[in-house]
């Protein structure tokens, strides 16, 4: 069973491979290093890489990120999620999600990614058994 963990930003009009470099780039520049594959950007709106932490010997399951750009791309998944905005989510033009299977996610990368998406866009995290709620607590752990 998959977990997808949303995050709904505001990048101020990135592309979609754009953003997802920014973010890389962040990881790279913060963290032990990376490995992964790019599943290239689908169009300008979407991009998607999978990568884990960087060993020699795998010791975690590699995770999926996706980046989904522009307010009319991702209207659907911020009212879906925030139908009466109250988490002031309208009107963000960027949604980040990491999607976790497997028996062994690399939540140290989960939570360097969350760190950087509130870094760069100010992002406000999501998922379908917390809500928003999953803010208060950080990313689930095993």
């Amino acid at each position: 069973m998959a977990y997808r963990l949303k995050f709904f930003c505001r990048s101020g009009g990135e592309q979609g491979d754009e953003a997802l470099d920014r973010l890389l780039d962040y990881l790279l520049a913060n963290g032990d290093g990376l490995w992964g594959e790019w599943l290239g950007p689908y169009e300008d709106s979407v991009a998607a890489f999978r990568l884990r932490t960087y060993s020699d010997c795998p010791v975690a399951d590699m995770l999926t990120l996706e980046l989904h750009v522009g307010v009319a791309e991702i209207a659907e998944s911020v009212i879906a999620a925030s139908p009466d905005d109250e988490q002031g989510i309208w009107g963000c033009d960027l949604l980040a999600t990491v999607t976790l299977s497997g028996d062994n996610p690399d939540w140290p990368l989960v939570h360097r990614i969350w760190t950087a998406a509130v870094d760069l866009w100010k992002a406000v995290p999501w998922d379908e058994s917390s809500g928003f709620e999953i803010a208060v607590g950080g990313a689930p752990q095993p």
